[in-house]
């Protein structure tokens, strides 16, 4: 008994040990496994596409495809399920961009209209305090400014522009390559998780001792009802808050509340964070046609934000993968320090994964 003490003992030194040594190289440990995920971003996005997907493909075989009077084979009954289930995104895509795009279009078309207007007032202002700016441009000519010198300025300016243009679309190609590279990965998986379950059984059984197996596949079964239920938590999130967010702008009689509010529901997707990205998108659009009602915008969604990140994401998201409210906030917090948004993104269902097995061990 004590020897068994000991060796607990010693494996919580060693734990602690290895806790304190990435927390003490953590710029390392950081860059590296940002360096592992940006070379490996196909693969990896081919696994979380594969797991959301794979969620949809279950749910289709067992409650469409499974009938017993007509027998269908596996691999048709697959094959069907995820031919529907990548019918059902485009369609729920296809009816987001019929809500948005044509909102956004006509925002546009008004900012254009009302752009003339917005110079004409900034010329009056400007011809009203003639007579500052006249002083203003006296002093400016004192300063004896070189003009190749602001040209030189001037260039770089461009310069550093034209490179950020570049880089913005390098970036969009790599995200659409990786993007397609993803879905290929993803429906691969799918369509054969069974056939790579049992190689990986294999391999496990070839380099692993039993009682490494069982512990292995105990966390995994842990994460992936854990990921799972993560995934159908924040997907209802935010559809509740996509949906209180237009019932709140039509009471309230703001101007695009189906936009608005469908770009909040989606943007939500990411914890927390994700409502105020899309209550950014919201301001601006806004702003075109009514600036102080874009400020009572931002009211009313700080009000809707609160509500949301005390009450429904803690009791939905939180209640879904068995984490309590406080921990939650912790998960997103740290998680989105160590690792900016894969954090924010990741933090929640990895923290309630250890919950469990923690929670587990300690009731054993």
């Amino acid at each position: 008994m004590i020897k068994k003490i000991d060796k607990n003992i010693y494996k919580l030194v060693i734990f602690i040990g290895i806790i304190l040594a990435l927390v003490v190289k953590l710029d390392n440990v950081t860059k590296l496994l940002s360096k592992v995920l940006s070379v490996f971003s196909p693969v990896i996005l081919g696994i979380i596409l594969a797991f959301i997907i794979s969620i949809l493909v279950d749910f289709l075989e067992k409650r469409i495809f499974t009938d017993r009077k007509i027998k269908i084979k596996p691999q048709i009954k697959r094959g069907l399920s995820i031919l529907l289930a990548l019918l059902l995104i485009i369609l729920f895509a296809i009816l987001v961009s019929r809500l948005i795009i044509p909102q956004l279009k006509n925002s546009i078309v008004i900012f254009s209209k009302s752009f003339p207007d917005f110079i004409n007032a900034i010329e009056k202002s400007l011809a009203n305090n003639f007579s500052e700016f006249t002083s203003v441009s006296k002093e400016l000519s004192k300063l004896n400014l070189d003009a190749k010198d602001i040209v030189q300025k001037l260039l770089k300016i461009i310069t550093s522009w034209t490179g950020s243009l570049v880089w913005f679309l390098g970036s969009i190609f790599n995200i659409a390559t990786n993007l397609v590279m993803g879905t290929i990965i993803a429906l691969y998986i799918v369509s054969s998780k069974e056939k790579l379950k049992s190689q990986f059984d294999k391999l496990f059984k070839k380099v692993l001792s039993a009682s490494v197996i069982d512990k292995t596949y105990y966390v995994l079964d842990i994460a992936n009802d854990t990921f799972k239920a993560f995934i159908i938590g924040q997907f209802t999130e935010a559809i509740i808050l996509g949906t209180l967010c237009t019932i709140g702008l039509v009471i309230l009689g703001f101007p695009y509340p189906t936009m608005i509010g469908s770009v909040v529901g989606l943007t939500s997707l990411l914890p927390i964070v994700g409502a105020y990205i899309g209550g950014a998108f919201g301001f601006v659009m806004m702003l075109t046609v009514n600036p102080v009602r874009a400020a009572f915008f931002i009211l009313f969604l700080i009000v809707l934000q609160q509500i949301e990140g005390n009450v429904i994401y803690p009791k939905v998201v939180g209640n879904s993968v068995g984490l309590p409210g406080l921990w939650v906030m912790v998960a997103i917090v740290v998680g989105g320090g160590l690792l900016g948004i894969n954090g924010i993104l990741f933090g929640l269902p990895l923290a309630a994964t250890a919950y469990k097995i923690l929670k587990n061990y300690v009731n054993k």
